[in-house]
């Protein structure tokens, strides 16, 4: 009976220091994540920031057929 019962104690301690353990770790974790990923990664860009899709040098509105032969050209060789 008492090695059952010392055993039973040993099982309960080692799952209370794993759960302690494992929270301990996701605090950490959390903690660093907040600290280096920005708060909001959507928000508008600051400073000279240009959009991917804006044409700097275009001053009337584009063709589609430009965007067709290089969707076509990105569909046959993957680049």
């Amino acid at each position: 009976m008492g090695f059952v019962l010392r055993r039973l104690i040993e099982l309960i301690r080692f799952f209370l220091l794993f759960f302690t353990c494992s929270l301990l770790c996701y605090g950490i974790i959390t903690l660093l994540s907040d600290h280096f990923l920005p708060s909001n990664p959507y928000r508008e860009p600051h400073g000279n920031a240009v959009k991917v899709v804006k044409l700097l040098n275009a001053e009337e509105d584009q063709s589609l057929d430009g965007y067709y032969s290089r969707l076509q050209l990105f569909y046959v060789t993957g680049e």
